[in-house]
């Protein structure tokens, strides 16, 4: 269960990047999909922090460890700053009075923040696995 908990949050990061690449590349031509592709980019990411965590926190939990606490840390910091930066894209247009073209590379480097932060996660959920030689199930 756990280690299929690992694998999914790698999965949500990975297509949440690749949607990110769709949104930016979309953004001037269709976007529908732009948008689109932006708003499920960030609800794969909103999983896949959170999902890694929790396998984190049985495997800490059955080892009776805490871990990395650092590496969490950081990862629901720069959890917390990537959220707030990809909500501001769908009302651009508000900062921007009324140009709702967001400014080449924002997309990607938000999703770059929320996919290194789901790699910090991952990475610290899959360290103490190896460190404590659990057989996750």
């Amino acid at each position: 269960m756990v280690e299929k908990r690992i694998i999914l949050s790698v999965v949500f990061a990975v297509v949440g990047y690749f949607l990110s690449t769709v949104s930016e590349a979309t953004q001037d031509v269709l976007v529908i999909t732009s948008y689109v592709t932006g708003g499920v980019e960030l609800v794969c990411f909103l999983i896949a922090v959170p999902l890694a965590f929790s396998a984190g926190k049985i495997i800490r939990k059955e080892l009776s460890t805490n871990g990395i606490p650092g590496i969490r840390f950081v990862s629901w910091i720069m959890y917390g700053v990537a959220i707030p930066h990809a909500l501001l894209f769908f009302n651009w247009g508000l900062i921007a009075a009324g140009n709702n073209r967001i400014p080449n590379g924002q997309i990607p480097v938000n999703a770059a923040i929320f996919f290194i932060a789901s790699m910090f996660m991952i990475a610290e959920v899959w360290n103490t696995t190896k460190k404590g030689n659990l057989n996750a199930s």
